[in-house]
């Protein structure tokens, strides 16, 4: 048990090297309650801090403060250290090129903060009759599915630079009038194909493949849908990997799905719409207004370094 216990504490300080100062540096400015449960140098923890800063830690690090006194005075040490850190930055002189750095990222902290804090308390209301109204005015965006092509090919591998794009085109187009003649798909397949993913399923290139669809080559899909009837072949077709005998095996006609298969969907997209125009709504009431003050000729200066030369 003893030994057990010292091999979570070695556990316990890597993970603190890693953590805690993120933890403690966050809190560093929380303003001190009368319930003061640590104080040094003038930098003192209240209860409603410690609480919060234990909350964060994962369950080794809790486990580790509440049952061994030496991980717990040194987590309380760097609490302290990490605050008394951040003191030492709020005496940064304000002609120090640390000065305004560290404002910024102050400033973008608390902005982030406060947004994250709008967006999440944010009242949205119920989707569901604006999203039946949106699947009946905007269904090609939400619920149609296109047309889909399933297919077999025969590959002739003809890497660029390491082989003859027209003399295996040749080959290719001898083994394409042999198919069209009766040859049987299948051996052809075994005896040509250089695709030994698809040769063990006979060519089949198991992809329901639509118009303009990611990940699969923009020829071999153009080739594919040149085919008027399934079972019949595409000529021969030139992609990177070189030249395929494409086989169309089955069409999926264009549909459209129910609303309740896209129900979920819509209602996601008109909640982030609603968040969106929210947020920006928001963002307006700050807006400046004709009432702002400008010293012009301080911001002449600023920017002059800037300026482009006039032509």
């Amino acid at each position: 048990m003893i030994t057990i216990m010292r091999t979570s504490m070695i556990t316990v300080r890597r993970i603190k090297r890693s953590l805690v100062a993120f933890f403690f540096l966050s809190l560093a400015h929380f303003p001190v309650q009368a319930e003061v449960v640590l104080e040094h140098d003038s930098i003192s923890v209240d209860r409603a801090e410690l609480d919060y800063v234990v909350s964060l830690w994962p369950a080794q690090m809790q486990q580790a403060a509440a049952n061994d006194e030496g991980d717990r005075l040194e987590l309380l040490n760097r609490m302290l250290v990490a605050k008394k850190l951040a003191r030492e930055a709020d005496n940064i002189p304000a002609d120090s090129e640390l000065y305004w750095p560290l404002q910024y990222q102050i400033m973008n902290l608390k902005q982030k903060y406060w947004m994250d804090n709008f967006n999440k308390t944010l009242d949205i209301p119920e989707m569901t009759a604006l999203a039946k109204e949106r699947y009946a005015t905007q269904k090609d965006e939400y619920a149609r599915v296109p047309e889909q092509r399933l297919s077999s090919h025969i590959l002739f591998a003809c890497p660029p630079g390491e082989c003859s794009r027209v003399d295996t085109t040749v080959e290719a187009q001898e083994v394409l009038d042999q198919l069209r003649a009766g040859a049987d798909f299948a051996a052809m397949v075994q005896q040509h194909s250089d695709d030994t993913g698809t040769k063990v399923k006979d060519g089949l290139f198991d992809v329901w493949i639509s118009r303009g669809q990611s990940g699969v080559s923009g020829h071999y899909t153009e080739g594919l849908y040149t085919i008027d009837n399934v079972g019949d072949y595409s000529e021969p077709v030139n992609t990177r990997f070189g030249i395929h005998i494409l086989r169309l095996d089955d069409i999926r006609e264009e549909h459209y799905l129910p609303y309740e298969a896209v129900e979920p969907n819509i209602v996601k997209a008109l909640r982030s719409e609603y968040v969106r125009l929210s947020t920006r709504d928001y963002l307006n009431t700050f807006d400046i207004t004709e009432d702002v003050y400008i010293d012009r000729p301080a911001v002449e200066g600023a920017l002059s370094p800037y300026k482009t030369a006039s032509p």
